[in-house]
């Protein structure tokens, strides 16, 4: 697109000029044959500033082992793992089955553990999977005992009413797997990376210029244009306070969360527009419609031939904001 004076847009080859130098009609020697239109529209119009940004997922870490031995099976990058089921196999047996919670496991499970909140997030769990432990609260009592002992038959383990904290990593819900840090048959021990992991949640990261923080803000909407061509909305989530070092720039990382589906690439480009200026509430017509007079202005052509003078304001998506003698409804001519 094309800047004018005073900071006007005007996207090139869609203005039609004018030759003629006063808003008369034209003289019609013949039939007008049918035309285009369109009509005027009272409208929000966001003109958006295009930036690159890399279509992710939210919440990534690493999973690390938590007891030692021979890795005999590791998930593969993509799988998708809920409540209850195994991430990884050590020396043949499952080695880690995932629970959901806001807290890390710190400490190991067992009978003789003093109460706390880690102990009402296992007794949830225990409960979601279909192992009740009674009232869910932070004592750890006979109810619990007996309910570990259950999960633990289900899964094949010894059934001794304790739970190491390797055994079960909390999430906060479902994870997807990424890359593997780790070979099957690789000799590993707590603390060993196995593997990348993320949440099941779509997210879009754009470095932003740190000069320029004022074009996101907190809950502003966006679009994001997709490798396959669709475009989605998304909201923003978090705008960095730190700034870094990325080339010879000072960026602060945006998050974006997304709304619709996005499809299951990981670490693929997208392009995010930003509202950069905005009206509510304005009249527009298509930038089609607008003819350029001779000796400068525009205006636009009724359907019954007559010219209106207008103004135009701000342009976005092909549309463009008018001021003059226009009401909502009326029909105009567009270029076809």
């Amino acid at each position: 697109m094309k800047r004018l004076a005073g900071g006007t847009v005007v996207a090139a080859g869609l203005v039609t000029v004018l030759m003629i130098g006063g808003d008369e009609a034209p003289s019609a020697q013949e039939p007008t044959p049918s035309r285009a239109t369109a009509a005027v529209e009272r409208t929000d119009l966001v003109d958006r500033e295009s930036l690159a940004g890399t279509l992710g997922y939210a919440d990534p870490g690493t999973l690390a082992a938590g007891v030692s031995g021979t890795l005999t099976a590791l998930r593969d990058p993509g799988t998708i793992v809920t409540r209850g089921h195994s991430l990884y196999e050590v020396n043949g047996e499952p080695a880690a089955f995932l629970l959901y919670g806001a807290k890390p496991a710190w400490r190991d499970f067992s009978p003789w553990m003093t109460d706390g909140e880690d102990v009402r997030q296992l007794e949830r769990n225990l409960r979601a999977l279909g192992h009740d432990p009674g009232t869910v609260d932070d004592d750890w009592d006979s109810d619990t005992t007996a309910a570990v002992k259950r999960f633990q038959k289900a899964r094949g383990l010894t059934q001794d009413g304790t739970l190491s904290r390797g055994e079960i990593p909390f999430r906060s819900g479902a994870i997807r797997i990424g890359e593997a840090k780790a070979t099957v048959g690789d000799q590993v021990s707590p603390g060993r990376p196995l593997t990348e992991i993320s949440s099941t949640e779509r997210r879009v990261t754009v470095s932003l210029d740190a000069r320029r923080q004022q074009v996101a803000r907190t809950g502003d909407q966006v679009t994001v244009d997709l490798p396959s061509g669709r475009t989605v909305d998304g909201r923003i989530e978090a705008v960095g306070k730190v700034a870094t070092k990325q080339g010879d720039e000072v960026v602060v990382k945006v998050t974006i969360r997304l709304s619709g589906r996005s499809g299951s690439l990981d670490q693929a480009p997208v392009d995010v527009g930003f509202a950069v200026e905005r009206r509510e509430g304005v009249l527009a017509v298509p930038v089609k419609a607008l003819l350029a007079r001779q000796g400068g202005g525009f205006a636009v052509e009724l359907t019954d031939g007559r010219l209106v003078k207008v103004e135009p304001g701000l342009y976005a998506d092909d549309m463009v904001e008018v001021e003059g003698d226009l009401r909502e409804g009326q029909q105009v001519v567009t270029a076809l």
